[in-house]
This record gives structure tokens, sequence and C-alpha cells, in this order.
């Protein structure tokens, strides 16, 4: 598949988790994965900070990376 081709397994640049397009949020996770709750929880320690990619449609790691990373807005501390 060609997709896994542009994604880059534990990338030094611009990561997964500083992405807009990445979801990582547990309640949202458990919504994606409606059986996942039967096994464990979308706020289960083994997850860590993985997530949902809505640009790829795949559940992947957050130090991962790809040609479609948009960065994310954050609220600025204050």
């Amino acid at each position: 598949m060609k997709i896994f081709d542009s994604i880059q397994l534990g990338s030094t640049g611009p990561v997964c988790e500083n992405c807009a397009h990445f979801q990582n949020d547990p309640a949202f996770i458990e919504e994606t994965y409606r059986g996942l709750t039967v096994m464990s929880s979308g706020f289960a320690s083994v997850r860590d900070r993985d997530g949902f990619c809505n640009h790829h449609q795949l559940y992947l790691s957050a130090r991962d990376s790809c040609p479609g990373f948009k960065a994310a807005l954050r609220e600025s501390p204050e």
C-alpha cells in the first residue's frame, strides 16, 4: 500500500503529535475503535501518546511523521 511508503517511523523532523491531522484524545480513540473497551481502554498507559491520523485514516505513533504534516494550532499557556 503506497500510504505506508510515505510514513516515516520514529522521525526526527516534524512528528504526528504536533500535526493538525493527529487526534490522540482517549475519548476520540474509544469512539473511533468502538470494540477497544472490551479488551482495554483509550485511556490505557500502553497506548502512550499514539493516536489517529485523520489525513491517512490510520492509528499511528505520536513519533511518526509524513509529508502531509500540517502544524497544529496550540493554545498558548497563560
